[in-house]
């Protein structure tokens, strides 16, 4: 009986101190990145851009974006990117022919509104810097430019969570780059579509 009494509360004593033992869940292995960290993502987007002024052609290509990227379960996200978007247009007027190439060279911040899991709400801008190459070719002569000034554009569109690693998106951004200096000196205002996407690695 006294064996019997010393081994249930030694068993006793045992439960207590194992029920009372903080259970600790394992933290991530140092330098891992969780789902609230800044994750890097490589973006490709289509652009179209609608020339504001008639005189101007219209251009197209692509973006390819370089983006950090908050993408923890959260109602509101930010990112970050680095952006390059060579494009190329067009356009003959009365015998003028212009040829128009622009690479805006820019760095830019969105916020990301969860609208549903896989649906995001995003708004944001980009400020930079564009090169570009002009060419005026009329009745047999040729006038050739090249030059740069201040870029910026605003924007809004919707993004789509296909997979834990991939968001696709579509917008709208209205841009304007102040290219020149002196007599040279033109603004090309743009109304720009997007389509494009995004992978995270």
């Amino acid at each position: 009986m006294k064996k019997f009494l010393t081994s249930a509360a030694i068993v006793a004593a045992l439960a207590s101190v194992a029920s009372a033992a903080p259970y600790v869940m394992p933290s991530p292995q140092p330098g891992a990145l969780t789902p609230y960290d800044m994750q890097p993502m490589w973006g490709l987007d289509a652009v179209y851009t609608i020339a504001g002024d008639s005189d101007m052609p219209d251009t197209y290509g692509a973006r390819l974006s370089f983006n950090l990227y908050s993408s923890g379960e959260d109602t509101v996200r930010h990112q970050f990117s680095l952006n390059a978007t060579p494009q190329y247009g067009s356009d003959s007027d009365m015998g003028l022919k212009t040829e128009l190439f622009m690479l805006p060279l820019t760095a830019g911040y969105d916020l990301n509104l969860e609208i549903t899991d896989d649906v995001l709400f995003y708004a944001g801008g980009k400020a930079g810097y564009a090169l570009t190459h002009a060419v005026e070719k009329f009745d047999g002569e040729k006038c050739t430019d090249n030059d740069g000034g201040f870029t910026f554009s605003v924007g809004a569109g919707l993004k789509y969570q296909a997979s834990d690693a991939i968001m696709l998106k579509a917008g709208y951004e209205f841009g304007r780059s102040y290219i020149g200096s002196g007599d040279s000196k033109y603004i090309y205002t743009g109304h720009t579509i997007l389509v494009g996407a995004a992978v995270q690695f």
